[in-house]
């Protein structure tokens, strides 16, 4: 039996970037990495997926209470 390669990226997005919405520092240090996993790699199959959420969602601020950090 020949096993097949799969390369699943999870959830790589714009709004991620730094200077963007839910922008993280140092956010698109990942993008080389990923290209060159895509490139470079011997894969049957690459499956990129993108997390998506309704406007209502809790994930959202404009949905909860806000809570202060603590201090």
């Amino acid at each position: 039996m020949q096993h097949k390669r799969a390369l699943i990226v999870v959830d790589v997005q714009n709004d991620f970037l730094p200077g963007s919405t839910l922008g993280v520092v140092s956010g698109n240090a990942i993008l080389p990495i990923v290209g060159n996993l895509i490139d470079h790699g011997e894969w049957d199959l690459v499956v990129m997926t993108q997390d998506w959420h309704p406007a209502d969602h809790v994930s959202f601020a404009a949905n909860h209470e806000v809570v202060s950090p603590l201090k």
